[in-house]
């Protein structure tokens, strides 16, 4: 059963070439996703109840929190993540923020059109290498 299942989630999904052409919602779309099983991987090791995980994740995940890691990676970004991360940042939504700036919103988006963009076209070296230093990050906040 493994072996039929792996098709489905393994990565590339496009070449980079490819993932370049799709619109970056969908790249969003993919990246909240990658992102937010990311956090949740990160605090299963926590012995607590699953409403405190929720909480714990969703302050991780929220558009402000997303918009502040951006901003602190950029010198992380190359030429080409930047000009990805500025695609999803630019692109129109119907959505609007709850609970957000529309500037937070706009640079959450781009961040994950980054990540959607790094996971679909393969580049999971690289998103490792995002992984690693958005912990360095969180570590270095509290």
């Amino acid at each position: 059963m493994e072996e039929d299942l792996r098709g489905y989630f393994s990565a590339p999904m496009w070449t980079e070439d490819e993932a370049r052409g799709q619109n970056p919602l969908v790249l969003a779309y993919i990246g909240d996703c990658v992102y937010e099983l990311f956090i949740r991987s990160r605090i299963l090791h926590r012995n607590e109840k699953v409403a405190r995980l929720h909480r714990a994740s969703a302050k991780r995940a929220k558009a402000s929190a997303q918009s502040a890691l951006a901003e602190e990676l950029k010198d992380f970004f190359t030429e080409e993540e930047a000009a990805v991360y500025r695609r999803g940042r630019n692109a129109h939504s119907k959505t609007t923020a709850k609970n957000a700036s529309v500037a937070d919103y706009r640079r959450a988006t781009g961040f994950e059109c980054l990540i959607g963009y790094l996971y679909s076209s393969g580049n999971t070296a690289r998103l490792v290498e995002y992984f690693k230093e958005i912990e360095r990050i969180w570590e270095n906040e509290g």
